[in-house]
Order: C-alpha cells, then sequence, then structure tokens
C-alpha cells in the first residue's frame, strides 16, 4: 500500500509540473473540430477509436433492430459473453432485473454508467451473491447511444470494470413535441407488449430540456403457451434408441395429454410409511384421493408401485413475467456565460412484476416418537430414539388461488438525480458534478410452507380423531392452510452518492503535436440493505432460503491520463501516440482491502491516415461486492450419511450456517489487447482486436463439499472442533465436530463463506466490417457485420486444482455475430438484422442402453446447436403525417436448441440453456406510429 501511495504522489507531482509548463499551449487556436468524451478515456477527441475495442450503438440502429428494450440490445452485443440474466424471464430471486456480463468476466465485474457515473446497484444481490447494476429500467427511447468498451478500464473508472465498460449515454435535446406507441404481438400468443412514449423538447436563449415519459407493459409468457416447442423436446425420448431406461417411458399418458413424453411430476400427493405402521402398504394413495387434491392437475399412473399420483408441473409454469413500467427522464441545460453552464438529470423509474410459478412441492421426512407420538423433522433431536419414520411428497394446491399458478410479485423502484457545472478556465474545461441515486426492490413471494406450522397439524394416521390434525392425503380445510401458510419478504434498497471533478485539456505542444491531459479526484459512498422476514431467515420455510444484509462504504480515488503524440508526419508514420493512465482507489470500509493502483499503457500508431494499429496494457482492481462482506447469517439444515466400521450406514442431520466475510481480498486483473482498424476504401471500414482478461483472486462461493464431504475427507484448514461452540462464531468458511450420544464423532454444523479462489481468464477476438454504398437511383445502402470469438474461457476454482475450459465443458459459446444490412431511400427505410450464437459444448452425465441392452453412465461431452434469429423493420416518414413503423422479431421462427436426450441433468425441461440470450418468445410482430408537434 505504501508503495502505490509513493508511486502515485510521483505521478500526481510530475503531472503538475507538466500543468505548470502550460504556457505553452494558452495562444492555441481552438480547433473546429468538436471533441468529444469517449467511453475509455476521460481526455476529449475527435473520434470514438482509442487504445481498446469500443463498440457504439446508436437511437438509429437500436430503433432498426426491433429490439425491445436496452436489455435486449446489451444481450444481442457481441461481447455480452458467458451467463446474463433477463429480469423478464420467471427465474431468480431478483425478478423484473437485468444484467449485462462483458466477455464472461460476471454481471457483477461489468461496469455500467449513465452519462459517465456509476448508478446505484441492485439492491438484491443476484444469486444471493452477486452485486450488479440492473439495465431493464433504462427507455430506449431516451438513449442516444449506447457505448460498451470490452475489457480492463480501472486505470480510468476504478473497481468493477474488469470485463469491460457500459456507458448509456441519454438524449440531451428535442425540438419540439413527439408521441410514440409501439405493439409487439408474438405469432403463437403471451408475452404482448404496449410502449407509449412522450418527448417534449424545452428550448430558450439559454436552456435545452428534454423531458421524456414512457410507459411500458408486457404480458406473461406461460410454457403452457409454448406447448408444440416443449412437447417436441419431450417426445425425442420416445425417438432416440437407447434412453428409455426406466419404467416411465413409453407410459399412454404420452398419447393421452398435451404435454407428450413428459414425466409428470413425483411429488404428487402420496405418503411413505416405512414400517406400514398407519398403512397397509409402505405407498399408500387412491386415485380418488389424488384427483380431489390436486384436481385437473392430477396425473394417476396406476402401475407404479410408489409414485401413482403425479402432478401435471409444465402448466402453471412461467417463462417470462408480466410487468408494468413507468420511465420518467429530465435533462436539462443552462448556459450561464460564454464559458459557463450548468447541466442536470433526473431518472425515476417504477416496475411491477408479476413471476408465474407451478404449485408448491415437496418432500419431508418426519419421525415420530413412539412414546408420546410426537412428530420432528431430525430423529436426533427426540428423547426417545425409538421412533417410526414417515415421509410425505406433496403438492399444495390449496395454498394458491390461481387454477394453475402461484405468484411472485416485486416493485422495483430506481430514481437519480445528477447536476454539474462545467466550463473554462483558461484554455482548461473543468467538470465538477453531483450525482445521487436510491433504488428499492420489495419482493413477496406467496404460498410458502411454514416448517413450524406443518409440523404442528400434520397425522400419518389416516383415522386420528383430531379434528385439528391434518392427513396429506386429505386436502386441507382454510383454517389449516392459514397454520401452514406464509410469504417470503424481501425488502431491499441501495444508494450511492457521489462527487466528481474532472480537469482537461491541451498541456503543451510538441514538434509532432499537442499533449492532452485529464486529471480526476472523485469521492462515492455506497451502502445496502437488504432485510427478509425472520421465518425465512432462520429458515423457517420449506424449501426457501435467503440471505439479507446491510453495510457501506466510502471510497477516494484520484487519476491522471496523458494523451503524448511521440511521432507525425513522416515516412512510415502519419502519427504515433502514447496513452498514458493512472488512478489510485482507496476503499473505507471493514476489510482489509485498502487501496491499489491500476496503470494502463496504450499505442495509437497510424502509418497512414486510413490505417490505425492499436495496443494497449493495464491492470484492474476490483473489490469485493458488499454483499459478499455483509451478507447476514441464514441458517439452514441437512443431511449426511456415516459409515461405521461394522459397515453400519447411520443417517445425520447438521445445522448450516451461510454469511458474508470481512476477510476477503481484491480481485485483481490485468488486460491486453492489440488491434487494427482500417479505412480500407472510402465506403468500407474493419476492426480486428484480439484482448485476453485475466483475473486472480475471484470471489466466489463455496460449497458444504469443499467444506466437509464425509469424515477424513476435509482440509483440516477448515476444522473448527474444539476452537468455537458455535459456527456463528467461526472467521470464515469452516465446521466444527461434535460428539453425539452414540459416541460418534459427527458434523455439528458447517458455515458457508465467500472466498478468493484462483484464475480466471477470457481470450478472444473481433471483428466488424462496415461498408456504405450511396446510389443516385436506388438510395443507399449499408452493410455490417460483426463477429466475436472466445478463443478459450480458463476458470480455476481453487488453487491447485484443474485448469477448466468453460468453452469445453460449460456451453460457452465461442461464436457469437450481430450483424445488418439497410436501405434507405428518400422517406423510406429498412433494415434486416441478423444475430447469431454458434454451438456450445459441455460435459455432463450421460445415461443410456447400448444395442447390446448394457446400461451406462459416463460423462460425455454434449453440444447444443446454432442459434441464428433475424429481424426485419421498416419505417416510412410521412413528415407532417408521423412516422410509420413496422417489423418482424425471428422472421424464422427460430427455437433454442435443445440438449442431448441421454444428458442426464438435462433431458427434463426446458431442455435449453437459460441466461444465454435464448428465447422461446419466436416469431413476434410489430408496429408503431411517431408523432411529432
Amino acid at each position: 500500500m505504501k508503495k502505490n501511495l509513493i508511486t502515485c504522489a510521483i505521478y500526481t507531482a510530475l503531472l503538475t509540473s507538466l500543468v505548470s509548463t502550460s504556457a505553452f499551449a494558452k495562444e492555441q487556436e481552438k480547433e473546429e473540430i468538436e471533441r468529444i468524451s469517449v467511453t475509455g478515456s476521460k481526455i476529449k477527441r475527435a473520434d470514438f477509436e482509442g487504445i481498446a475495442p469500443l463498440t457504439v450503438i446508436t437511437s438509429i440502429e437500436i430503433e432498426a433492430s426491433g429490439l425491445t428494450s436496452i436489455a435486449d440490445v446489451l444481450e444481442a452485443s457481441i461481447a455480452n459473453a458467458g451467463a446474463s440474466f433477463n429480469g423478464d424471464e420467471a427465474s431468480g430471486y431478483t425478478t423484473g432485473a437485468s444484467s449485462v456480463n462483458l466477455r464472461g468476466m460476471g454481471a457483477n465485474r461489468t461496469l455500467v454508467l449513465i452519462n459517465g457515473r456509476r448508478q446505484a446497484a441492485f439492491p438484491t444481490a443476484a444469486g444471493g451473491a452477486d452485486n450488479f447494476v440492473d439495465v431493464s429500467d433504462i427507455p430506449t427511447s431516451a438513449v442516444a447511444r449506447v457505448e460498451i468498451l470490452t475489457g480492463g478500464a480501472s486505470a480510468i473508472y476504478g473497481s468493477d470494470a474488469i470485463g469491460g465498460v457500459v456507458n448509456i449515454i441519454m438524449k440531451d435535446r428535442y425540438d419540439g413535441s413527439k408521441l410514440s406507441i409501439k405493439f409487439e404481438n408474438p405469432q403463437h400468443g403471451g408475452r404482448d407488449v404496449s410502449k407509449f412514449t412522450y418527448t417534449q423538447g424545452i428550448e430558450t436563449d439559454k436552456s435545452n430540456t428534454i423531458v421524456i415519459l414512457e410507459y411500458q407493459k408486457g404480458e406473461e409468457l406461460l410454457q403452457s403457451q409454448r406447448k408444440e416447442y416443449f412437447a417436441e423436446g419431450l417426445n425425442r425420448i420416445y425417438d432416440t434408441p437407447g434412453v428409455q431406461t426406466d419404467s416411465y417411458h413409453g407410459y399412454s399418458w404420452a398419447d393421452d395429454w398435451e404435454w407428450g413424453g413428459a414425466f409428470p411430476s413425483s411429488w404428487g400427493a402420496y405418503i411413505r410409511d416405512y414400517k406400514k405402521v398407519h398403512h397397509d402398504e409402505t405407498y399408500p394413495v387412491t386415485q380418488e384421493q389424488c384427483s380431489n387434491i390436486l384436481g385437473d392437475l392430477a396425473v394417476w399412473y396406476d402401475t407404479g408401485s410408489t409414485a401413482k399420483c403425479r402432478y401435471n408441473k409444465y402448466s402453471g409454469r412461467g417463462l417470462a413475467s408480466s410487468y408494468d413500467r413507468v420511465n420518467l427522464i429530465v435533462n436539462t441545460e443552462y448556459q450561464l456565460n460564454d464559458d459557463w453552464q450548468l447541466y442536470g438529470m433526473i431518472n425515476a423509474s417504477f416496475k411491477d412484476s408479476e413471476k408465474y410459478k407451478d404449485k408448491k412441492g415437496n418432500s419431508a421426512s418426519f419421525y415420530q416418537a413412539k412414546t408420546g407420538g410426537e412428530y420432528v423433522y431430525a430423529e436426533d433431536r427426540l428423547d426417545d430414539v425409538s421412533y417410526n419414520k414417515f415421509k410425505v411428497y406433496r403438492r399444495y394446491d390449496e395454498l394458491s388461488d390461481l387454477d394453475h399458478s402461484r405468484l411472485y410479485t416485486s416493485t422495483n423502484e430506481k430514481y437519480s438525480f445528477a447536476a454539474g457545472v462545467n466550463g473554462v478556465i483558461g484554455e482548461y474545461e473543468l467538470d465538477v458534478s453531483w450525482s445521487s441515486g436510491y433504488s428499492r426492490y420489495n419482493r413477496d413471494s406467496q404460498s410458502q410452507l411454514s416448517k413450524d406450522g406443518l409440523q404442528s397439524i400434520i397425522t400419518f394416521d389416516p383415522n386420528d380423531t383430531d379434528t385439528s390434525k391434518w392427513y396429506p392425503l386429505d386436502r386441507m380445510t382454510d383454517a389449516q392452510v392459514d397454520a401452514v401458510s406464509g410469504v417470503n419478504t424481501k425488502r431491499s434498497s441501495s444508494r450511492i452518492h457521489q462527487l466528481s471533478s474532472v480537469l482537461t485539456g491541451d498541456l503543451m505542444e510538441l514538434s509532432s503535436g499537442i499533449v492532452s491531459f485529464a486529471v480526476t479526484a472523485e469521492w462515492a459512498r455506497e451502502s445496502y440493505n437488504d432485510v427478509i422476514d425472520e421465518t425465512t431467515q432462520s429458515g423457517g420455510f420449506l424449501g426457501m432460503g435467503g440471505t439479507g444484509g446491510s453495510g457501506s462504504r466510502d471510497r477516494y480515488a484520484g487519476a491522471a491520463e496523458l494523451l503524448v503524440p511521440l511521432l507525425s508526419d513522416m515516412k512510415w508514420v502519419n502519427n504515433l501516440e502514447l496513452s498514458l493512465a493512472g488512478r489510485y482507489d482507496y476503499y473505507n470500509d471493514d476489510t482489509e482491502v485498502g487501496g491499489a493502483f491500476s496503470p494502463q499503457v496504450g499505442i495509437m500508431y497510424h502509418p497512414t491516415e486510413a490505417v490505425l494499429i492499436r495496443g494497449s496494457w493495464c491492470k484492474s482492481f476490483r473489490a469485493p461486492d458488499m454483499h459478499r462482506i455483509y451478507a447476514g447469517t441464514t441458517i439452514g439444515f441437512g443431511e449426511t450419511e456415516y459409515t461405521l466400521p461394522d459397515g453400519t450406514i447411520i443417517e445425520d442431520s447438521y445445522r448450516s450456517i451461510s454469511s458474508g466475510s470481512k476477510t476477503l481480498e481484491e480481485e485483481k486483473g490485468e488486460y491486453s489487447s492489440l488491434g487494427l482498424v482500417a479505412n480500407i476504401t472510402d465506403n468500407l471500414d474493419m476492426t480486428l482486436d484480439w484482448w485476453s482478461i485475466e483475473l486472480n483472486g475471484a470471489v466466489r462461493s463455496i460449497s458444504t463439499s469443499d467444506i466437509y464431504d464425509g469424515p477424513g475427507n476435509y482440509n483440516e484448514k477448515y476444522n473448527y472442533s474444539g476452537q468455537f461452540s458455535s459456527c456463528e462464531q467461526l472467521p470464515g468458511p469452516g465446521f466444527i465436530l461434535a460428539v453425539d450420544d452414540d459416541g460418534f464423532n459427527n458434523l455439528d454444523c458447517v458455515k458457508k463463506a465467500p472466498f478468493n479462489s484462483a484464475v480466471e481468464k477470457s481470450e478472444g477476438i473481433d471483428l466488424e466490417f462496415v461498408y456504405r454504398y450511396a446510389t443516385t437511383n436506388f438510395g443507399k445502402f449499408k452493410f455490417k457485420v460483426g463477429a466475436s470469438y472466445l478463443k478459450e474461457k480458463l476458470v480455476q476454482e481453487k488453487s491447485g486444482e484443474e485448469i477448466e475450459d468453460y468453452t469445453k465443458t460449460y456451453y460457452y459459446p465461442t461464436w457469437k455475430s450481430n450483424s445488418s444490412v439497410t436501405w434507405s431511400k428518400g422517406h423510406f427505410s429498412t433494415t434486416l438484422s441478423y444475430y447469431y450464437t454458434g454451438t456450445a459444448t459441455g460435459e455432463d452425465l450421460f445415461k443410456y442402453t447400448t444395442t447390446e441392452g448394457e446400461e451406462v453412465e459416463e460423462y460425455r461431452f454434449d453440444k447444443l446447436g446454432t442459434y441464428a434469429r433475424f429481424n426485419w423493420s421498416a419505417y416510412y416518414n410521412m413528415k407532417e403525417y408521423g412516422k410509420i413503423k413496422i417489423g418482424v422479431k425471428n422472421l424464422t421462427d427460430e427455437m433454442p436448441p435443445y440438449y442431448d436426450v441421454r444428458n442426464d441433468d438435462y433431458n427434463s425441461s426446458p431442455f435449453y440453456r437459460t441466461g444465454r440470450g435464448y428465447s422461446v418468445t419466436g416469431r413476434t410482430f410489430y408496429m408503431g406510429y411517431d408523432y411529432s408537434f
């Protein structure tokens, strides 16, 4: 840390010395070419090309793509690789929120800015671990352009910029008023989307203001509305020899019902009476009882020896959540005088979402003391070790009011404010701004099952005369529903406040050109508060977990950047520039992270005016996610088995503790790139870039098996037996052994906490061609072809383990493309866009039967097919009558590629890899109308 401070001090002193010599630049005439700030540098320049790859998506391109949201635009980007999530999908605990994952380095390692400013993180961490910025609440109508900088940029922007930076530039002016409407309608039903936008521009002699108000409504998409796709996926089982390895395949329901060869859930309704204490058979249930409990969702499997009463789990499942969203954007500028101006922006959004789930189901074991008849979940809690054991398998149709679904409802709110002043001091430009952001997320997950409530009313004796007791093969009464049902609630919020100043300008003039500089100073405070209900926190709902948390931290940063022209106007050297940048970030929180210095070096070499060869290298730094640090304690329970010396196998239950860790260290990254930008002809441009990102000490979650995987099978560093009395006291991941009543040294508790793992690396190549051709009689043409090749995605989970290539084992597509062709003439324009995701390879357990009848279980590689979509759009501008827009998304009605049916992990719904940009919405028609007045 001291070395970093000394380095930063020397760098600052050098820059100060250079600034003091800037008298040479004071007489320089202002350039006629406008210079703008472009993502990746604080120094203003005349073009978008810098030392690292930068993709710019304009508002015109967004409109022509037909994509519904900024989340969709970012998901389709060739730089978005690996796992991301779209909050309108019916999955996860961050309903309504969407992420972007540049270079597959993680949504939490992609920095998202609006007008160059950080935003409040989504209050609930994705997967209970990773903080990220929600991009679903940004209206497309308010966006001027999206700039995507790929690769490490900590030297400019600080922490989080390991995978890259997404900078969303909002529109800042409009002349007049505009009303826009748009409707989307999928061919196969469901997921209708309606959008209404009002834009108002206000201009005076000294100011300009734009106000944008947008309302968008999206309907839910249920699995029952895509029966053909899922039935085809299910019926593949019957068309593939060698995969019918169990007695369920080929049963008559494949012909009787709408889901083809699907297996109804075995969690329908039945009991396992291990010792036939109250029943004549081990698995009692009648068809009448099954129909009474599950109604038209019941599926009777008469030839089964166990799960005869099954449940149709497909009809009520949601594929996309319904939502209502309102956005307000106000962007304003006021000219104080010729040199200074004030600016400000207000961004507010409100979104209600409903996620559709199938009925609550579970299987739970109960132990009944032979003395007293008490039922408990774990036998070691009984004073009398003599007990009867039962198990109940059940879908709780009684807990939901809807016919085929239960709901998770959520509300997302976001408010941000930015204000600043920009002006000229001598020959330099100074920008000082303050920004604040607030985000709130409330979620209610209905129809949860209380452990205590269920224990208090359950009986496995069908002849029990106690009217307060509930027999699992009866339908619950209203009073019993009230006793066992509950709502999992989450109330979370996050805040960010930031003060930033940037001084930039021309430093001095050399024979080869002008040295430009930028100096940045920042202060920021981030905080979050994530609260879940006490019942969930204590593990009181069956099958429902979650972790709350609360914390804050301050960040102080100073950065400097130089652009130095080394050579110019020489043979083979039109221009050679050196870019130097350095930033020091210091974090004040409860960890020992402290601060870090991030350097960056770049070269831009123009052998001719039309060709640029560029290269860059930088170090990246990232402080751990706040929820990884401050996550509260969640208590759960697990079960394991022990084999005694005499061969006896005994079951043992243990307490499972999960929490954050204040012992985490920073993640350290390194980024390199080498590229070529060429204006091949007046009409043809090309970019080619190689890039590599390496991350050390990535923070990950640890599993129970990593901590303790049985007697003698554990790392001693995690063994805190005899040192602490409970796992809540442990400083990090670990376990405690305790001697039970039988004298065995059994697992008492396990604590899981995040830890710094080993290595993560991504490497690839990007290529883009843009060709423009204008004719006199036939209009203008623009061809754009963009592609990205992911050479490797290497991950080493823990030090000493084998390095794994996710492009070969974890279904990371190696190729991704985003291309388009546009033709325009007069007031008419039409675009055909092409989005391509290449094959994806993974390794999973395969189960099948050979032609000789041998049943095989082995790990094999599975390959997902390609996924290609065409979007077509057209618009006609009728001047005073407005603009008409029509289009079709997914022209060929492409559906996601299926997994191999022999793949044991993925041989059931949904059959495709979620979180990779695949969609089952199908062909969608849309039309819109803009009227300006």
